[in-house]
């Protein structure tokens, strides 16, 4: 022990590695023998009562340390007791305090740490350390082991009484250090809730009022993350924290109020706002008069719509408590007495609404309104019906429309004190809003300002607006009312010529849909699908601009129609539709069918956001018709053109089966799926819902490589289906891989495009989810691989198969990728073999971006795909060298398609792993500017973008070779250099000057300049648009600019 201690003790500075070596030694056997703690107290007396006073400071810590690092269990009370005396007696030692105070911390965590220990320890702070003395760290000690002592010892601390309160305010008077305010305040606090502080309360005051405003502001590189909103919160919070601070507060917060700049005025006020509930009506009352003073002028002439949100706030907040106030000595109610003068003043200003200070006005009134229920009839009664008689005596629409929009603020003043209908609420039946006194007189201003046939739609709207805010009052409005309402809201949606009338309308019905989904289910989903067309003739011109366009009409449903009474009404209404429109096809657009669809795919989408619980019933229902309506007209002898068979349409319904798929368990999953086998796997249509057979039907065979077009193409929905199960859902099917198999096989041998994209994405689907154990990695290794491998490369298979199979495998690939399968990299490793490959090397090259892109409608996170963490980093890290390599071993044929794999790859992962790998591959991406692809070129590009933006330093190094190439690519000259390659490149250079230092970029600014000009009389106007911005960037460049 004594060699540690000594070691530690003569450790130089430059030595803190041995003397933290020692620290661990002693810590070590100390606890494993307590006993040794007294020969560490005994070894270090001769330092600890040195003449130095370095090095009795150092043993001092020594100790400290050793108790804080200690497993305190090992030490029993009356060690801890010796302890506490000792370092009590040695506070008079100025040069050890610090880590005296250390030590004592530690104790005080102890579990044998007493009251008794407690109060003897913070007796001698108190009395033997004069706090604000000494640096920071010992400061903080002081006020953590405060905290400690209070959250701990609260009780044997009381018996200390005012002598704790006193000497706490003595240790932070002129405390500066943020951290230090931080838990002082957080101290002030529980001192105010846990002591009696009477005899004290103006100093405590005193000490903490004197922080008031907060001015700090953090260095830039602040470690501690201490800002000044968390400062102003803790002093908020002191100050709000007892009312025997209100006499001293209030004239002094009035006083910044008055008289301070933008930040403390806000911070005044958000402080009164916080104290005024905790101080009270009484001690409120006095400055009445004064608060609206101060507060009138940060709303009539607010610097900023911040500062006036904040006095508004405020000023209902004392309104709230004023009304809380008896009335005493016959005097008029304080909340009366306070808002008499405003109404005064505001009425003031609206005798001339249409001037700047009425609107300030109406908030004022909004605001003093919803603070209290006496408020809101006190200003209701006394205002009111002067605003409605100005409104009658009113000539002029902006006058009126003025009036109007205080009458609004009375609305929601009156909706948020007393609440919203359809909504529950805590307060009684009678509680009810002063307004109803008006509702008739309101109810007739608004319908008439919303049905006037005046040129000022500002008027309308605020109809509109008054009409909803009726609406949404609770207990307000008769049925009968309401439905008028929604009329008229109907109305205007489906028959207005203006937008913003339509819209705010639209907006009115669809939060009317949230808590009054009755009224709208009855008086406007009828209306909107009754101006739906039924047959072709109601497609026709002529029709259509006599009505809203059906798309309009659809999107007004897709705003109301989520709800799930709502939607349930909105299904078959759809259905019925499409069964109307494809009875009457004769082959014209399928833009309405479509829509239609797009309808319920768009509520679905919004149902599954909100999480609704009715959604996993539409698999039972609402998809087995969609599907059965896309397989029926697959059937008929003469295959006839069908709506319903319409790509656009499949996918649609793809996309409705996806949605509801993935919202619904497995059980339930387990049975959809065992039907849509049943149908697509075996042919049995005898399940296809709504559906009669016919003589001369012909079979369903959606899986067969020679069947109809018509419906090999509805293997979509099969895909779908599979895509959207569950890892544990089960597919039935008795041999998981000859199924696989046959797919596979049916893909090669298909014509048909649709049908082979499908069941590509169903294989990928089933190896990357139902390969759990590796079940199926001999399947894919010993069988699938080799035979894809074999037709790949067959030169005498037709182009067709060996394509049909490269994409296969492509989609192989990418399902096991995402698994991280290392057959999935060996894969990966054959698709860059077959670069070289004529005609198939550009598909194998274009796979890359199907491999590691993110696909919208298959293996994706929300379909449950298998998908491993940092898989595309992972798949970065493979492919990068190889590729490299194959670039430069390759022929100049085939270097084009290393480089566009690349592009892919570049271009999908992550953008850090993108900036951490690039500098080796930077002269490639140089060379891929040099080839004449467009898309290889533009999303090179991108990717010179990105680096420009974010590496702006390892751009710097190529700038004379990649300045000149983009120039070159801003030409319209050449036929390489498409829309989106010139588009590219321009903003590319225009990148540059925004990132790159002026030094750098000086040499090219001329030339870039004068190449330009041509850019601005490029043919396409977004090119020009492009190189209006690049000119103005490189224009502007100068030497200010060199920092950046």
């Amino acid at each position: 022990m004594d060699r540690l201690i000594s070691t530690y003790i003569l450790a130089q500075t430059d030595s803190q590695q041995q003397a933290d070596a020692a620290i661990q030694d002693i810590v070590r056997d100390v606890g494993t023998n307590p006993a040794k703690l007294l020969m560490l107290v005994q070894g270090l007396g001769e330092y600890l009562t040195s003449d130095e006073a370095f090095v009795r400071s150092k043993a001092t810590a020594l100790l400290s340390t050793t108790l804080a690092t200690l497993d305190q269990s090992k030490i029993n009370a009356s060690a801890v007791t010796v302890l506490v005396e000792f370092f009590c007696d040695r506070l008079t030692d100025q040069a050890c305090v610090p880590e005296l105070l250390k030590g004592l911390l530690a104790l005080s965590t102890f579990d044998k740490f007493t009251g008794v220990d407690c109060v003897k320890a913070v007796k001698a702070i108190l009395a033997l350390v004069n706090v604000q003395t000494y640096q920071q760290t010992a400061r903080h000690y002081v006020f953590l082991f405060f905290e400690s002592a209070i959250k701990n010892y609260t009780q044997s601390l009381r018996s200390m009484s005012a002598d704790f309160v006193f000497g706490f305010i003595q240790c932070l008077d002129g405390e500066k250090d943020p951290r230090n305010l931080m838990l002082a305040f957080t101290l002030i606090k529980h001192i105010i809730q846990e002591f009696d502080i009477a005899q004290h309360v103006e100093d405590l005051f005193e000490v903490t009022f004197c922080y008031f405003p907060i001015t700090f502001r953090p260095p830039p590189d602040d470690p501690y993350g201490i800002t000044s909103e968390h400062l102003k919160i803790g002093l908020r919070d002191c100050l709000s924290a007892t009312p025997y601070f209100a006499k001293f507060a209030l004239p002094l917060l009035l006083e910044k109020l008055s008289s301070s700049s933008g930040s403390a005025k806000k911070d005044s006020m958000e402080t009164i706002a916080a104290c005024a509930p905790v101080y009270g009506s009484s001690a409120l009352t006095p400055y009445a008069e004064e608060l609206w003073s101060g507060l009138q002028n940060e709303i009539f002439h607010a610097t900023g719509d911040e500062l006036e949100q904040v006095a508004l706030n405020t000023l209902q907040v004392i309104t709230t408590e004023l009304s809380m106030g008896v009335s005493m000595g016959g005097t008029n109610d304080p909340v009366e007495k306070f808002l008499r003068p405003i109404i005064t003043d505001c009425m003031t200003q609206l005798q001339k609404p249409e001037l700047k200070l009425a609107k300030p006005s109406g908030k004022i009134l909004k605001a003093c309104a919803m603070a209290s229920d006496p408020a809101c009839t006190a200003i209701t009664l006394a205002t009111i019906p002067t605003l409605l008689s100005q409104y009658t005596t009113s000539e002029q629409s902006t006058r009126k429309k003025a009036l109007l929009d205080v009458l609004l603020d009375f609305l929601e003043a009156s909706r948020v004190l007393y609440g919203t209908a359809g909504q529950p609420t805590e307060h009684d039946s009678d509680f009810v809003t002063p307004l109803l006194t008006f509702k008739d007189r309101f109810f007739e201003l608004f319908t008439n300002a919303l049905l006037s046939s005046n040129e000022y739609n500002a008027l309308r709207l605020a109809g509109v607006k008054g009409l909803h805010g009726m609406i949404l009052l609770r207990e307000f409005l008769s049925e009968t009312e309401i439905s008028y309402a929604v009329q008229y809201f109907v109305r205007i949606v489906l028959e207005d010529p203006d937008s913003e009338l339509q819209e705010t309308a639209l907006e009115s019905l669809a939060s009317l849909a949230l808590i009054m989904p009755g009224v709208v289910r009855s008086m406007a989903l009828p209306a909107f699908f009754e101006m739906l067309p039924t047959t072709q003739n109601d497609m026709e011109v002529d029709t259509v601009v006599q009505r809203k366009s059906p798309e309009y009409i659809l999107n007004a449903v897709t705003k109301i129609g989520m709800e799930p009474t709502l939607f349930a009404d909105v299904v078959p209404q759809v259905l019925e539709k499409i069964d109307q429109v494809s009875a009457d096809f004769n082959g014209s657009s399928t833009t309405y069918p479509i829509a239609l669809l797009t309808t319920l795919l768009v509520l679905l989408r919004s149902k599954a956001e909100r999480k609704h619980a009715d959604l996993p019933q539409y698999l039972s229902n609402l998809v087995p018709q969609l599907i059965g309506k896309c397989i029926a007209p697959t059937l008929t002898q003469d295959d006839a053109d069908h709506i319903m068979k319409n790509a656009e349409i499949l996918e649609v319904v793809a996309g409705i089966t996806r949605v509801v798929m993935v919202h619904v368990e497995t059980a339930a999953q387990n049975e959809f799926v065992k039907s849509i086998f049943n149908i697509f796997v075996h042919g049995d249509l005898a399940i296809v819902p709504a559906y009669q057979a016919n003589a001369g039907d012909v079979a369903f065979s959606p899986l067969s490589a020679i069947g109809r077009v018509s419906q090999q193409n509805t293997a979509t929905l099969f895909s779908t289906v599979i895509d959207g199960c569950r890892q544990q859902t089960t597919l039935p099917v008795e041999n998981l891989q000859q199924f696989t198999g046959s797919l596979v096989e049916v893909a090669i041998k298909t014509a048909n495009v649709t049908q082979r994209t499908a069941l590509s994405k169903a294989v990928a689907t089933i190896l990357n989810k139902y390969n759990k154990a590796n079940v199926l990695e001999s399947f894919i290794g010993q069988t699938l691989i080799p035979e894809l491998h074999l037709i790949i490369r067959q030169e005498q298979a037709s182009f067709e198969a060996r394509e049909a199979a490269l994409i296969m495998y492509t989609w192989i690939t990418k399902a096991l990728v995402l698994s991280t399968n290392s057959l999935g990299y060996d894969m990966t490793g054959e698709l860059m073999n077959i670069f070289a490959v004529p005609r198939l090397g550009k598909i194998a090259a274009d796979g890359f971006n199907l491999v590691i892109g993110e696909q919208r409608d298959v293996l994706t996170k929300e379909t449950f795909a298998v998908l491993r963490l940092l898989y595309k980093q992972r798949f970065f890290n493979y492919c990068i060298p190889v590729l490299v390599k194959g670039f430069e071993s390759s022929k100049d044929e085939v270097r084009h398609n290393f480089l566009i794999a690349l592009s892919h790859v570049l271009r999908n992962i992550p953008k850090q792993v993108l900036l951490t790998e690039l500098p080796p591959l930077l002269p490639m991406l140089v060379h891929s500017l040099s080839f004449p692809d467009p898309e290889l070129k533009s999303s090179t590009i991108e990717t010179f973008q990105i680096i420009t933006k974010d590496a702006p330093g390892l751009m710097a190094d190529h700038l004379s070779t990649l300045t000149p190439l983009l120039i070159s690519l801003t030409s319209a000259q050449d036929p390489a250099n498409t829309m989106k390659v010139r588009m590219a490149a321009l903003k590319c250079l225009g990148a540059q000057p925004k990132s790159l230092p002026f030094t750098a970029l000086r040499p090219y600014k001329s030339q870039v300049l004068k190449e330009l000009e041509k850019s601005l009389d490029d043919r396409k106007r977004l090119v020009r648009r492009e190189a209006v911005e690049c000119r103005s960037q490189w224009f502007t460049l100068n030497g200010s600019i060199a920092s950046a």
